[in-house]
């Protein structure tokens, strides 16, 4: 009996590791909407991810991400989802990701890439302590083996043009 084809394609990682770049790209590969949660987020609220940080906290902001991500998870139309990082922290979402239907993507990349990419993007993200690379790398550290668990498909960005991290992706749902 053939494989099903995934209800949703979710992409996660670290902050920085392109979800946002490489799920809209994806997405138009693939012919499904894009659905990306900061974006979401933000019209919902009004507000970006580090506004909100900043406005209500991190525990609220992320709490938002949680329910972004079960809300995309919810709907019926097949979609390529952007996650927030903070999203395998919620034990729900972890269940969720877990769905057979779902196939979850892992956007890997050395924290000191990563540190680069964010700190030359004047953008919506959350900035936090005095060493971006310190801050990834202790992310990665503990988020790390929560990205592992959910994972179908592990992609090293770090060298990687968006183009290029989308058709090993198309690839690998092949």
């Amino acid at each position: 009996m053939p494989t099903p084809e995934p209800r949703h394609c979710v992409l996660v990682g670290l902050m920085g590791t392109g979800k946002s770049t490489v799920g809209s790209a994806l997405a138009a590969r693939l012919g499904r909407s894009f659905v990306d949660s900061d974006i979401e987020i933000q019209a919902a609220t009004g507000r970006t991810v580090r506004e909100l940080r900043d406005d209500i906290g991190v525990d609220a902001m992320h709490a938002l991400e949680a329910e972004q991500l079960l809300r995309a998870l919810d709907s019926p139309e097949p979609a390529v989802i952007g996650a927030a990082a903070s999203v395998v922290d919620v034990p729900a979402c972890l269940e969720a990701l877990r769905d057979p239907t779902v196939i979850v993507v892992w956007l890997q990349a050395d924290p000191v890439v990563l540190a680069e990419r964010f700190e030359s993007a004047d953008d919506h993200r959350p900035a936090y302590g005095d060493s971006t690379e310190g801050f990834l790398a202790q992310q990665l550290a503990r988020r790390g083996a929560a990205f592992e668990s959910v994972a179908d498909i592990a992609v090293r960005v770090d060298s990687r043009s968006p183009d290029e991290v989308v058709a090993l992706v198309v690839e690998a749902l092949r």
